[in-house]
C-alpha cells in the first residue's frame, strides 16, 4: 500500500497547474491569463508568496506580449457590440482588467514579504485600471491594500494589533491573519466559497482582542462566503458580528456598508421589520460620524424598506431627508439616487395629481443626471418607471411614447450592462405594454389588467 498521504495543499496547487497547462494547449489568450491568475491566487492563499510573485510577474509579461495582438482586440470588441453574439467567453476577456487584478494581488504578496516599495509601485500602476463604472470591487480592494501598506510603513497609523506577519521565536516569518483575510477575499471573488470560508475561519481563530478590526474583515468575508454557500442563517449571524466589530473599532464606512447589505439580506429572508430596525439603529449609532454620502445611502435604503413594509409616511420622511441632504452635498449622482427613491414612493402612493407630477419631474431629472454621468442602464430605468406611471394615470399616448423610448434604450445597452440586471424581463415588460397600448379600441380595459403598468420599484426590476 502507498504510504504517501493525501495533501490538500499540494493537490490544490497541482490542480491549478493542470488548469494552466490545459489553457496553454488551447492557445486561447484569455484562458491562459485567467489560469495564471488562479495559480498565483492559490499559491498566495497557501502562504507561498515568493512563488505567487513569480506567477503574477509571468502573467504580466504574458499580457504585455498578448496586448500586441490587435486582431484579437478588434474581434473581441465586435463580439461585445453585436446583439446576436453568444454569451461572453474566455475570448472576450479584457486583458487590461486581468492586468489590474494581477497587479493588486502581486502588491499583496510583495507586502506580505515586506517589499513595500515594490508593492506601492504595483498599486500605482494598477490604479488607472480601477476607474469607471462596474469596477467598484477593484477600487475597494486597491484601497484596502494601500491602507495596509501605509499602516506597515507607519505602524502608528494602523491598528497596533494588526500584524501582517508574525514570527515564531526560532523560525521564519509565518503567514499572519491579515494575509489569510486577503487570501480568503481573493477566493471569495473567484466564487470558491468553501475555501474562502475555511481560510476566513482560520484568520478569525488567530485574531486576538487587539485585532478586532481585522476580525471584522474576516467575519465579513466569512459571512459572504456562507451566503454564497446558501447557509443564510449562519451568514446573517456572522455578518451581525462583523457589523458590531466595525462599530466598536469606529470604522463607520465599513459598518454602514455591512448594515445595508445585512438589512437587505434580512428583508429577503422575510424579516423586513428587523432590517428597518437595523438601519434605524445604524443611523443613530453613526450620527455625526462617517461621510455625508454614507448617511444619504442609509436614508435611501431605509426609506426603500419602509416603503416596501407599507410605512409610507416614515418612508417619505427618510427619502425626503436623503434628497435634502444630497442637495446640500452638491453631488449630482447621489442626489439622483435619492431622488429616484422618492419618485418611486410618490408614484406608488400618490395622494393626488401633484404627487404624480412631482414624481414624473424627478424621474426626468434623474434620467438626465444618469445619462450625464454615464449610467445608461439607470437612465432607461427612469423612462420605464415614468411610462408605467403615465399608464396608471390613463395618459395612454404619453405612456406609449415613454415605453417606446425605454425599449429602444434597453436594446441599445451594451452586453455587459444587460448582464447586470433582469434585462430580458425589462424588454418583455415594455413590449407587452406597447402591444396593449397599440390597440386603441381596447384601451378602456387596460386599467383592469394587473400585468400592465407595473412599477419596477426601488430596484428598477420587472423580474
Amino acid at each position: 500500500m502507498d504510504d504517501e498521504r493525501y495533501d490538500p495543499e499540494v493537490n490544490e496547487v497541482a490542480a491549478a497547474q493542470a488548469q494552466l497547462e490545459l489553457a496553454r494547449r488551447s492557445g486561447e489568450v484569455g484562458s491562459i491569463a485567467l489560469a495564471h491568475l488562479n495559480l498565483g491566487a492559490v499559491l498566495a492563499a497557501l502562504g507561498d508568496h515568493q512563488s505567487a510573485i513569480a506567477e503574477y510577474e509571468s502573467l504580466l509579461r504574458y499580457i504585455e506580449l498578448a496586448a500586441g495582438d490587435d486582431e484579437r482586440e478588434t474581434q473581441r470588441r465586435l463580439r461585445m457590440l453585436s446583439p446576436s453574439a453568444p454569451p461572453p467567453g474566455s475570448a472576450d476577456i479584457d486583458l487590461d482588467t486581468v492586468s489590474t487584478v494581477a497587479r493588486i494581488t502581486l502588491a499583496e504578496s510583495l507586502l506580505a514579504l515586506g517589499r513595500r516599495a515594490e508593492a506601492r509601485t504595483q498599486l500605482d500602476r494598477a490604479a488607472p485600471g480601477t476607474k469607471g463604472f462596474g469596477r467598484g470591487t477593484m477600487r475597494k480592494r486597491l484601497a484596502e491594500v494601500r491602507r495596509r501598506l501605509d499602516a506597515a510603513a507607519d505602524p502608528s497609523a494602523g491598528n497596533p494589533g494588526d500584524q501582517s506577519m508574525r514570527r515564531d521565536s526560532d523560525g521564519p516569518p509565518q503567514v499572519g491573519p491579515a494575509e489569510q483575510v486577503a487570501a480568503a477575499d481573493e477566493l471569495l471573488g473567484q466564487g470558491r466559497f468553501d475555501d474562502a470560508a475555511r481560510i476566513a475561519l482560520g484568520a478569525i481563530s488567530r485574531c486576538s482582542d487587539e485585532d478586532r478590526h481585522l476580525r471584522a474583515q474576516a467575519r465579513q468575508v466569512l459571512g459572504m462566503a456562507l451566503d454564497g454557500m446558501g447557509q443564510t442563517a449562519d451568514s446573517l449571524a456572522v455578518l451581525r458580528d462583523s457589523y458590531t466589530d466595525y462599530l466598536v473599532t469606529e470604522d463607520v464606512p465599513a459598518a454602514i456598508n455591512i448594515a445595508i447589505a445585512l438589512a437587505w439580506r434580512l428583508a429577503d429572508s422575510g424579516d423586513r421589520p428587523g432590517a428597518i430596525d437595523l438601519l434605524d439603529t445604524t443611523l443613530g449609532a453613526t450620527q455625526g460620524r462617517g461621510t455625508v454620502a454614507d448617511r444619504i445611502q442609509l436614508l435611501i435604503d431605509l426609506g426603500s424598506l419602509q416603503d416596501q413594509e407599507g410605512r409610507v409616511e416614515q418612508a417619505r420622511t427618510s427619502l425626503e431627508g436623503a434628497v435634502a441632504t444630497a442637495a446640500a452635498l452638491g453631488d449630482d449622482l447621489v442626489a439622483a439616487d435619492a431622488g429616484h427613491g422618492l419618485a418611486i414612493l410618490l408614484a406608488g402612493h400618490s395622494s393626488g395629481p401633484d404627487d404624480a407630477v412631482e414624481a414624473l419631474s424627478i424621474l426626468d431629472e434623474c434620467r438626465r443626471t444618469y445619462e450625464a454621468h454615464g449610467h445608461p442602464e439607470r437612465a432607461v430605468g427612469c423612462d420605464h418607471e415614468a411610462a408605467a406611471l403615465l399608464g396608471r394615470l390613463g395618459s395612454w399616448d404619453a405612456a406609449a411614447a415613454r415605453y417606446a423610448r425605454a425599449l429602444a434604450g434597453y436594446q441599445d445597452l451594451s452586453p455587459e450592462l444587460r448582464d447586470t440586471g433582469s434585462w430580458p424581463d425589462e424588454v418583455a415588460d415594455c413590449e407587452m405594454n406597447l402591444t396593449a397600448l397599440d390597440n386603441p379600441s381596447g384601451r378602456s380595459q387596460l386599467a383592469d389588467d394587473p400585468r400592465l403598468f407595473r412599477s419596477g420599484g426601488h430596484a428598477m426590476s420587472h423580474a
